[in-house]
């Protein structure tokens, strides 16, 4: 460590100034240096992230500085893990507070930015490194602008093009969920590459470092610097020698506010580069204006580009006017790591940065061994998961779960050729789960900024291949081998307005959402052919936009959804259970006088607030709104079941119960319990499961504590949606059905009349569909399209096995670890 981490590494003015360095050095080793420098810098990045320990970030800032100053310029070569250790507001009245004495304003001091950065992505792993490629000369006087000075300094062993490693953080909030796809646009990142000799951002993608990159979790990657080694741009630093990343140069097309930024790094450690993060505060580019209704005139600069050859005169006038040649006032902003993926193992470890480490799924989890541990544990434990070993890839060892995993259930689509082979969509080696979390992210990052379903149609296609589970024996029927998740008997009985029943046929399926989408946009502006122009990310092409109303179509609703919803509403699934004619009977009426069929149903729908657009059908029906009779009708005119009803009604309702229909419920898990009172009161079909039956659910792998949002299933209905339908003939589906008055449910449940079709062994795809006519109100006798059903997105459910494989991958899932 002597060579890389010395005092002699700083051009000290004085000899006193060097021993005073050295002995800062000495001291920090002394005191902080317990095991290693992976567990030291560690150390101080916990201090550093934490809001609660701002009174000790100067202290740390310090250290860091002496490390810096006392590390090794030496050229970096391939791909590092990266981490931010610290980030810093830029002073602008450093120079002021320097005449009294200080080192920083009081305004710098608040750090606002470090403090913003630790509330959202400082252990989230967004940034997640960088690499430094080999770079031909001609390649770097393109994109410098052919300096001279650059160009004096080419040295093809250590001049190199780089680029920036980021990562989808696990589980992001409503401000993380932004990070990448905001990033992808703004910054242009790339994919992933995976194949070694193909050029990227004017580089070489060596086959060694594309081995190395394994190591390293990442999915985008940009922000393109050049480097080189340099004298430090800091006037702190003296001059010292260091290896500088440029961001700045036009043609390198940095987004604001890359075009103040230089990067410097040294190395301080076996493995380990310190780097210190430094943006100009005067004569920079904020970027450049493309004016949408002048496309042929050139992008307008806003700013100052950089361009260091040609500001000599001004730089001549600011060594006169400020007694200086800092003619871009660079300060130092932050501080970052470089660590080389051969010390993975190291970095990734629990004293040092665990919230780095690959999670299942991700590049380098299986090639440093995480899964076999994790299979190694789950044996020692003598865990239910442990007979598959591994619910990330494992199951590709097991005969039974391969199959199952790897093979579709389709029937042929609608549209027919036109949608091609939906299996073709799932790749080698990769589940049916896997390729839709793909899918899903893909389609994430096509309609954040551009809602339009065309992004969805990969899973449009899929639904059209699906095949519609049924009603047998009157109980839910996938095609899969088993048909079924668990499918039990209640040892407990109910009542049911007057007559004691039981939960028979019982099974449930887990569930997670995919995809969402803002329906609504698709009654009022129906355009599906419309794009988002990224050029009206520029605040001047945004307000022409907005003034032209023409608002871009940002995907709120799925961003809400996986970054607030899913944490508030405790959705798990949904359950099934046999329906008898009776109980059916009663919850597809729709007659004129409902309140005296069953007048306690009425009087709880009336006492809910929540179930208002229920209880006004039941007035509705009263009033004699609708001429039409529903197509229930006439198996009702003898009366309801216990008033009145013939016996050939009743064996119609019987039949009908036996070979079309569920009793359904969504299923929430224990989040709600502590809500139990509030949700009585919002839904009145909320309940506890019965004990027979939780103690069957408590036995796989996500119990549920609650139900409620009933729904009756009914199989073989044609499909509402015309997109799923084909020229000539319309998809069939399995429907859930909200809408009928003695239904009930909290708003905005009563709009709502969901399809599912199943696309894999215990895999079923579903849709989520609104009425978007809100002033139409509901009656079975009315035209399905004059509700303006709309998908506002895409759902699964899953049975245990599924389930277990999803939460290892972490699709919609809440944390980062099986449960």
């Amino acid at each position: 460590m002597t060579n890389l981490l010395t005092g002699a590494n700083f051009p000290s003015p004085t000899t006193r100034e060097s021993d005073i360095l050295t002995a800062e050095l000495e001291k920090i080793l002394a005191e902080d240096l317990h095991s290693d420098l992976f567990a030291m810098l560690a150390m101080y990045q916990k201090i550093l992230a934490d809001n609660k320990k701002r009174d000790a970030w100067p202290a740390i800032h310090k250290k860091l500085e002496t490390l810096f100053k006392c590390g090794k310029p030496v050229a970096l070569d391939g791909p590092m893990i990266g981490i931010p250790v610290s980030i810093r507001d830029s002073d602008y009245f450093k120079d002021t507070v320097a005449h009294l004495g200080e080192d920083r304003s009081r305004i710098a001091s608040i750090e606002w930015m470090a403090t913003a950065w630790n509330l959202t992505f400082a252990d989230t792993g967004l940034w997640m490194g960088k690499t430094f490629e080999p770079v031909a000369r001609e390649v770097v006087a393109e994109k410098c602008g052919h300096d001279a000075e650059v160009l004096g300094h080419y040295d093809p062993a250590v001049t190199r093009i780089g680029r920036n490693f980021f990562r989808e953080p696990a589980d992001p909030d409503l401000l993380q969920s932004l990070g990448i796809p905001l990033l992808t646009e703004v910054w242009r990142l790339a994919e992933r590459p995976t194949v070694s000799g193909q050029e990227l951002f004017g580089g070489s993608f060596r086959r060694k470092n594309l081995e190395k990159e394994k190591l390293i979790p990442y999915n985008r990657t940009g922000g393109v610097f050049l480097c080189n080694f340099g004298t430090s741009v800091v006037a702190e630093m003296n001059g010292k020698k260091v290896y500088q990343l440029n961001y700045r140069w036009p043609k390198l097309n940095p987004a604001y506010p890359m075009t103040r930024l230089v990067d410097e790094l040294v190395q301080i450690g076996d493995g380990i580069y310190l780097g210190q993060l430094i943006y100009a505060t005067r004569h920079y580019s904020y970027g450049s204006l493309r004016l949408p209704c002048c496309p042929d005139l050139p992008d307008i600069p806003l700013g100052e580009p950089y361009s260091p050859s040609l500001h000599g005169l001004g730089r001549a006038v600011h060594r006169v006017l400020a007694g200086g040649d800092d003619y871009y006032g660079y300060q130092n902003n932050g501080y970052f790591l470089m660590m080389d993926p051969d010390h993975a193992e190291r970095v990734y470890a629990d004293d040092v940065f665990p919230q780095l480490r690959p999670r299942p799924g991700e590049s380098g989890y299986d090639e440093l061994g995480y899964g076999r541990k994790q299979a190694a544990a789950n044996r020692s434990s003598g865990s239910p998961q442990a007979r598959t070993v591994d619910w990330v890839n494992g199951w590709q060892d097991n005969p039974e779960l391969r199959r199952k995993f790897t093979t579709m259930i389709t029937e042929p689509s609608p549209k027919g050729a036109a949608d091609g082979d939906v299996r073709q969509l799932l790749r080698d080696n990769e589940s049916v789960l896997q390729m839709l979390q793909r899918l899903s992210r893909d389609i994430s990052a096509q309609s954040s900024y551009d809602d339009h379903l065309v992004h969805f149609e990969p899973l449009h296609r899929l639904f059209r291949a699906g095949v519609p589970p049924v009603v047998k024996d009157g109980v839910f029927q996938g095609s899969g081998a088993k048909g079924c998740n668990i499918r039990v008997d209640s040892a407990e009985t109910h009542d049911w307005y007057g007559c004691r029943e039981q939960s028979r046929g019982f099974d449930y399926y887990h569930g997670a959402n995919l995809n969402l989408h803002l329906g609504f946009r698709d009654t009022f502006l129906p355009d599906t052919q419309a794009r988002f122009d990224k050029s009206m990310l520029f605040p001047g092409s945004l307000a022409d936009t907005i003034g032209n109303g023409k608002i871009p179509a940002v995907n709120l609703l799925n961003m809400a959804w996986h970054s607030i919803g899913k944490y508030i509403f405790p959705w798990a699934g949904k359950s099934f259970e046999r329906i008898s004619g009776r109980r059916l009977s009663m919850l597809l009426d729709e007659s004129a006088d409902l309140a005296a069929r069953y007048p306690e149903r009425v009087r709880e729908l009336k006492s809910h607030a929540a179930s208002a657009p229920h209880y006004d059908l039941v007035v509705k029906n009263a009033q004699g709104r609708w001429e039409t009779e529903g197509p229930y009708a006439k198996y009702l005119k003898s009366g309801s079941w216990d008033q009145g009803m013939s016996d050939a009604d009743k064996k119609f309702w019987e039949e009908e119960a036996a070979g079309s229909w569920v009793y359904g419920n969504n299923i929430q898990d224990a989040r709600i319990v502590n809500f139990d009172a509030l949700l009585r009161v919002i839904d009145m079909n909320y309940r506890i499961p019965d004990p027979s039956l939780q103690a069957v659910v408590d036995q796989g792998p996500s119990p549920f504590a609650r139900q409620g949002y009933i729904f009756l299933g009914v199989a073989d209905r044609e499909s509402i949606l015309p997109l799923t339908n084909g020229p000539e003939r319309k998809k069939k589906v399995f429907q859930f059905h909200y809408r009928y008055p003695m239904i009930g449910g909290p708003v905005p449940i009563g709009f709502c009349l969901d399809q599912l079709v199943e696309i894999a062994d215990g895999l079923f795809l579903g849709q989520l569909i609104y009425a978007t006519a809100l002033h139409i109100p509901y009656h079975s006798s009315v035209d399905p399209a004059d509700y303006g059903y709309q998908l506002f997105g895409y759902f699964l459910l899953l049975d245990d096995d599924w389930q277990r494989h999803r939460l290892a991958i972490r699709l919609d899932t809440l944390d980062c670890r099986m449960t």
